[in-house]
């Protein structure tokens, strides 16, 4: 499959729950969007049933994107406290996710804007400008995960990393992630 260039993307994943992948989101939202409008992006191949404030922009076989409006405990509501201008929420699996991820471009992000995305499965799609992968060394990897930590620009010890040595490593320039230093 060929993977479309994304630079404006940062995307974290890893290799269960409870890693810090919101933890690292949370801290790269607050660090960068004093300084340019940024949008959250939380894919889950999940449904839903409580979804709270969050407004339903768009819904096909096999997908739903919804804008979050509040701020509340689950991600996309952390997104937005951690001073995200717009934080999404996306529902698919990944046999509709290059889909769901085309739709959530032309609807959401029509003007390209930088984008923090927590998700598991969207780098099988697209590459981002910057990856970083957050490993639990007592989860055994499912292959599918093994592969995102073997492409992963960064890889960090889950519950044990600084955010703040990535967020100072790391600019938004020409439109896109980049690591410096």
């Amino acid at each position: 499959m060929l993977r479309k260039s994304c630079p404006q993307f940062i995307i974290i994943s890893g290799s269960g729950k409870k890693v810090g992948k919101t933890y690292m989101a949370r801290a790269l939202i607050s660090a960068f969007s004093g300084k340019f409008p940024l949008l959250a992006l939380k894919i889950s191949p999940h449904v839903h049933d409580s979804l709270g404030s969050a407004k339903l922009v768009f819904a096909a076989e096999g997908f739903r994107i919804f804008n979050e409006m509040e701020e509340h405990h689950k991600n996309s509501g952390q997104f937005l406290k951690a001073g995200a201008f717009k934080s999404y929420f996306m529902e698919t699996g990944d046999e509709h996710l290059e889909t769901a991820f085309d739709i959530f471009m032309k609807e959401c992000n029509p003007h390209i804007l930088p984008v923090v995305c927590e998700s598991g499965a969207l780098s099988n799609h697209i590459i981002p400008g910057i990856l970083i992968f957050i490993a639990d060394s007592h989860q055994t990897g499912q292959t599918d995960k093994l592969k995102t930590k073997h492409r992963a620009d960064i890889v960090l010890e889950a519950r044990s990393f600084d955010p703040g040595e990535i967020i100072n490593q790391t600019i938004f320039s020409e439109n896109r992630w980049q690591r410096i230093g």
